[in-house]
């Protein structure tokens, strides 16, 4: 039986969405390692838990709509700048 690639279920979301989530969670995950390791690894006092907990708290609940909060925005500029096509019905 042969596969149309194209009909993955990954192919709902458009290549552009997609790329931009990529780069953008690729982008918060290293901002995050870093902030993190830059503290101390493990946390020796009240001061760096305290730190560590505000960057978890900051990217598992202010950041984690960056999804569909920031994708589509960066998205429709793209398109609006004419970078990118409509997609085909």
């Amino acid at each position: 039986m042969t596969m149309n690639p194209s009909a993955h279920e990954a192919h709902e979301v458009p290549l552009a969405d997609r790329i931009v989530e990529h780069a953008i969670r690729e982008w918060l995950s290293t901002a995050t390692a870093i902030a993190l390791a830059a503290n101390g690894n493990p946390p020796l006092n009240d001061y760096e838990r305290g730190f560590k907990q505000g960057v978890e708290q900051m990217r598992h609940l202010h950041l984690a709509n960056y999804w569909y909060a920031l994708v589509p925005k960066i998205v429709d500029q793209m398109r609006r700048a004419g970078l990118l096509r409509e997609a085909a019905p």
